[in-house]
């Protein structure tokens, strides 16, 4: 047997102006995206392939799927006509529909299902024919034009319209609901409604209320309380003495410090009120806000301006390096040591040799107040070892090992920190809600304003060394 799903643009125009640049069939539920349920339940139902039809765009579907290998099954997408009929559409779709029975899921509908159930004996002992139906999108077998409408009662089997962003909402509240999902959910799922992804670092001080799901690489601060009802996204962070509540956090997303969430969804930073689909952006990137990834040719442009920058800082720095050092250095405040770091998550260790100034007397002063310990540093910006600004630099051990499973792409270690730039405490926890979100975030011009801010506030450091 195949499937055949068909989906049109009309079935789900609603989405657009809530999650733009999320394809529908893409869209997350419970962590998962909605396609992934259409394959499963066709895999379920017998199917050796699946073609995807559309009158938008599948490119993304296309990226994400791709031939299908990852779930044994073969994936194939095709264009239509917003007029098409159904019998057009098996028309145009001949060659994949002949000398086999097609189940033809048609709409933007969520079929409701139970993995534990034989799907596949059940529709092969059905006849051709709609049986099973909704306003909103049906089930069919072949696609032929039946009059008679089966329904199926023998089996938990029911769609749901996904026709606004209530609907989505309580679907997967729903979801979340089940002790036993009749779903396959991504996460570890060792405690019933409980599904927790990779490399998710949960303060020991905040508090977990199932049902909670969260998706890999979440940070999760000191004080904060997720659930009951949270459905945490992946690549986010929940920042201090946050709550999040019956509440839907999307991927990409950063939680600010004693920011409530409840009844919401979170989409980077623009808060939604499912019931209402009214929506409000958040202009404080501090309280809530969207963690983008940065793309190949950004970071050769940022690398570009980074080594302009450097090499500015160079030339300001040359002179007062040239006549400060020596006489620091044979008074014993210039202290060099050689280490090496993590400078990205290539894992591949740099040695640096990095400067320390006893900040006493006048000249030591002045040395660190500008920055002077950081100008050797500057030239590793031009090899490509090091960002401008960017994340504090992981010491090469076990220990900085395991600190960098906890790390996406983002990290770029770098001559300053965004940290600094922000002033505030350098340590773990703060330190990885700032870089975190500046690293993904910004853009080469605002790290060189965020350059001159850390510039200027170690002018203000107090520490002796």
């Amino acid at each position: 047997m195949k499937t055949l799903i068909i989906v049109k643009e009309k079935d789900y125009e609603w989405l657009g102006p809530v999650f733009p640049g999320i394809h529908p069939l893409l869209l997350p539920i419970c962590n998962k995206p909605f396609a992934e349920f259409l394959i499963d339940f066709s895999v379920l139902a017998g199917s050796a392939a699946i073609r995807f039809v559309s009158d938008g765009s599948l490119g993304d579907v296309e990226q994400y799927c791709e031939n299908g290998n990852r779930w044994g099954i073969a994936i194939s997408y095709g264009s239509i006509l917003e007029n098409d009929d159904l019998q057009m559409i098996i028309e145009k779709n001949q060659r994949y529909c002949v000398e086999e029975k097609v189940l033809i899921v048609s709409g933007y509908v969520f079929i409701q299902y139970d993995r534990q159930h034989d799907y596949k004996t059940l529709l092969a002992s059905l006849p051709d024919g709609e049986f099973l139906g909704s306003n909103h999108g049906s089930l069919r077998l072949r696609g032929t034009q039946s009059a008679v409408h089966e329904t199926i009662d023998r089996v938990p089997l029911s769609l749901t319209g996904l026709d606004s962003l209530d609907v989505y909402y309580r679907l997967s509240m729903e979801i979340l609901s089940y002790a036993s999902s009749p779903y396959v959910l991504p996460g570890y799922n060792n405690e019933e409604y409980c599904h927790i992804g990779r490399n998710v670092v949960i303060s020991k001080s905040s508090e977990i209320r199932k049902p909670v799901m969260i998706g890999n690489n979440v940070q999760i601060f000191e004080g904060s309380i997720l659930g009951p009802g949270a459905v945490i996204g992946s690549n986010v962070i929940i920042d201090r003495e946050c709550t999040v509540t019956d509440s839907i956090v999307l991927e990409n997303t950063y939680i600010g410090e004693h920011l409530e969430v409840q009844n919401r969804i979170a989409a980077g930073n623009i808060l939604i009120d499912p019931e209402s689909s009214i929506s409000i952006v958040m202009d404080d990137p501090h309280l809530l806000a969207g963690i983008k990834k940065t793309g190949s040719g950004k970071k050769v442009f940022q690398s570009f301006i980074h080594s302009i920058a450097a090499l500015f800082l160079i030339a300001l720095q040359l002179i007062p390096f040239l006549l400060l050092s020596p006489i620091l250095i044979l008074q014993g405040k210039w202290k060099r040591s050689k280490n090496s770091y993590y400078t990205s998550v290539a894992r591949k260790p740099v040695t640096l040799t990095t400067t320390t100034i006893e900040r006493k007397g006048v000249l030591s002063i002045l040395a660190a107040a500008i920055s002077l310990d950081r100008f050797t540093l500057l030239f590793s910006v031009f090899a490509g070892k090091l960002a401008l600004i960017g994340s504090l630099p992981i010491v090469a051990s076990p220990a900085g090992s395991m600190d960098l499973n906890t790390i996406e792409s983002w990290y770029h270690a770098g001559v300053f920190s965004y940290a600094e730039a922000e002033d505030w405490p350098v340590n773990g926890g703060d330190t990885a809600i700032v870089e975190r979100y500046f690293a993904v975030h910004g853009n080469p011009f605002l790290d060189i304003s965020m350059t001159i801010k850390a510039f200027f506030n170690r002018i203000h450091e107090t520490k002796t060394l």
